[in-house]
C-alpha cells in the first residue's frame, strides 16, 4: 500500500529464532515484497539468536536485496540476530528494547574426541570472526565490546546502539493507518 509520499511499503513482523525455518519464512517475505513491486520494507524485529550459518544466509540476502529494508527492534536482538539486524540499510530500536551479542556457543556432546573438540572449536572461532567482521562493517561498537563478546554476554541499551551505530535512531514503531501488518 503506498504512504503518503507515493512509496509502496510493506510492514513485516518476526518474532523468533534464526534458524532455517525463520530465516526461510523473512527471506520469502522480501522476495514477496521485491516480487509485488514494494519499494520499502518495514521488519518489526525481535529475535534472541540462532545458527551463525543462517544468520550469515539473511544478512547476505537483505545486504543484496532490491528493496530498502528498514529493520524496527521492537523487543531483544541477541546473538547471530544482531549481525541480520545490520544488514538492513536504516535501523531503529524502541526505547525499551535491548542487544546482546556474545561469543559463538560450542554444542557439547558427551564423549567427543580431541579431534572433534578442536573442530569444534576451530567453527566456533571462524564463526565469531564473521560475525565480528560484520559487526565492525556495519556498526562503531567500540573494540573493547567485540573484546568482551568473545568472553561473555554484552548487554547494549537503546543509547548506547545509537552511539555505536547500530541503530540510526531510538524511537517506537508506529504502523500508520491504514497498512495492515504481516507476521512471518
Amino acid at each position: 500500500m503506498p504512504d503518503l509520499a507515493g512509496v509502496k511499503v510493506s510492514y513485516l513482523g518476526f518474532t523468533g529464532g534464526i534458524d532455517s525455518a525463520g530465516v526461510t519464512r523473512i527471506a520469502a517475505a522480501l522476495n514477496n515484497a521485491v516480487n509485488n513491486g514494494f519499494d520499502e520494507v518495514h521488519l518489526c524485529f525481535s529475535s534472541l539468536g540462532g545458527f551463525v550459518a543462517d544468520g550469515i544466509y539473511l544478512y547476505n540476502h537483505m545486504r543484496l536485496s532490491l528493496i530498502h529494508v528498514v529493520a524496527h527492534n521492537v523487543g531483544s536482538v541477541s546473538s547471530i540476530a544482531v549481525a541480520v539486524f545490520v544488514a538492513a540499510k536504516e535501523r531503529y530500536c524502541s526505547s525499551h528494547s535491548m542487544f546482546m551479542i556474545h561469543p559463538t556457543v560450542i554444542p557439547s556432546q558427551e564423549g567427543m574426541s580431541a579431534e572433534r573438540l578442536q573442530s569444534a572449536l576451530d567453527a566456533a572461532l571462524a564463526d565469531d570472526a564473521r560475525t565480528e567482521n560484520i559487526l565492525r562493517e556495519r556498526a562503531g561498537i567500540p573494540d573493547r565490546l567485540l573484546t568482551e563478546r568473545r568472553t561473555r554476554d554484552v548487554h547494549i541499551n537503546p543509547k548506547q546502539a545509537a552511539e555505536y551505530g547500530i541503530v540510526h535512531g531510538v524511537r517506537e514503531f508506529v504502523l500508520p493507518r491504514g497498512h495492515q501488518i504481516i507476521q512471518v
